[in-house]
């Protein structure tokens, strides 16, 4: 599939782990955006993607993620965050994302990051590493699954006010 440069430019920032998640971005990005040249380019970006099936979409997004530069420094925290993950080479966590409204409600004391080990898991395929932002009684619940060998908890964070306060920090994810 041929696209532009600014079609490109909107799929490298994107953060969704599915296509429903990708198109949704791009719809408010389209829908939001003051700037009439961005808006049709998003208009024609989901016109294509929409044709794709879930894998082709993902794997078109997955291949701008990791192979595309800009042509200048980044200008946005869309772009800057794009651009710091392709440099670091890690890989997008399904779950929750790292700037998501879950991560600032008031009941949210835990961050995770864990791999789903079995497909009886609650949460997740197996083999998927996720993030979740989670209330006391959801870290519960996540330390029994990872007792019960359905997941494997990598990381742990205290949320206070929507910061993160890791337990260690020297963990390799």
């Amino acid at each position: 599939m041929e696209l532009n440069e600014l079609e490109k430019r909107q799929l490298f920032q994107v953060e969704g782990d599915c296509q429903t998640k990708v198109l949704d971005e791009l719809y408010f990005t389209a829908r939001y955006t003051s700037d009439p040249e961005q808006r049709n380019a998003v208009q024609n970006l989901l016109t294509k993607l929409r044709a794709l099936s879930e894998k082709e979409c993902m794997d078109l997004v997955k291949d701008v993620q990791k192979n595309y530069q800009l042509p200048y420094p980044p200008r946005t925290i869309g772009e800057m965050i794009a651009e710091a993950r392709q440099r670091s080479g890690a890989e997008k966590l399904k779950g929750h994302d790292i700037m998501g409204l879950e991560r600032f409600d008031p009941d949210v004391h835990h961050m995770i990051i864990c791999e789903v080990l079995s497909h009886q898991s609650t949460i997740g395929s197996k083999g998927d590493r996720m993030r979740l932002f989670l209330t006391d009684e959801g870290y519960q619940k996540a330390l029994d699954n990872q007792e019960q060998g359905h997941l494997k908890i990598k990381n742990h964070a205290k949320v206070k006010f929507g910061r993160l306060y890791y337990d260690r920090r020297d963990r390799t994810l």
